[in-house]
């Protein structure tokens, strides 16, 4: 090489040195977008799932208040009741009704807790007064109705632990490093999303407005 050439060499170098580090920031830029744009889909992801697994829970919580009227209507059908006995069985079906519409527009975890502890209220005096009256367990619709009402607790139950698990998923993401820089940015903080508590539901005697009961006669 000529001395020549090897000045036009190194004039050629020193022209497009700048680009080596230029491509390598450009590299660099890429892989932090692509990093970051991984983590916020990854924390939508659990997000969504979080939501869809609170909405299974809510499903089948209704479910379970939706077959309270027909519980009471093969109750009452079934059996020869006295006029205060009959009374609050349709006041309870009254409530069931009412606890139905509070799960549809539940929004937080306390509020379906509340409605899954009032509704096994319900249900608890439900089977506290079927107990007196043997004639009612030798009905096939009777019996087909508590078949339904323990499969649809079954499946409150399993909905619940899978929320719970779903919700376990979100918080340990939006807790670990870098991820969490990037969840507290756009809101996604561990307090978004509280988990079940495993605990007895109360099996208390519900209070009845007596004012609100429908017509006796709607049920004969």
């Amino acid at each position: 090489m000529t001395e020549q050439n090897e000045n036009d060499a190194n004039e050629l170098i020193k022209k497009y040195i700048w680009v080596i580090p230029f491509v390598f920031i450009v590299l660099l830029v890429a892989m932090v977008f692509s990093s970051i744009g991984g983590s916020y889909n990854t924390i939508i992801a659990k997000d969504v799932k979080v939501e869809q697994m609170q909405g299974s829970v809510q499903t089948a919580l209704e479910r379970r208040a939706d077959l309270i009227p027909n519980y009471v209507s093969v109750i009452v059908g079934s059996a020869k009741f006295e006029h205060d006995t009959l009374t609050d069985v349709i006041a309870m079906r009254a409530q069931a009704n009412k606890i139905s519409e509070n799960v549809k527009s539940a929004r937080t975890v306390g509020d379906i807790q509340n409605s899954q502890d009032e509704l096994g209220a319900v249900i608890g005096r439900l089977m506290m007064l079927t107990e007196k009256y043997p004639e009612l367990q030798t009905t096939s619709q009777f019996r087909e109705l508590e078949a339904q009402l323990t499969a649809t607790e079954n499946q409150i139950n399993a909905e619940r632990n899978n929320y719970n698990t779903a919700v376990l998923d979100y918080k340990v993401t939006v807790r670990s490093f870098p991820v969490n820089l990037l969840a507290k940015m756009f809101g996604y903080d561990e307090s978004r999303w509280e988990m079940f508590e495993a605990k007895p539901v109360k099996q208390e005697v519900p209070v009845v407005d007596m004012s609100k009961l429908d017509n006796l006669s709607v049920l004969r």
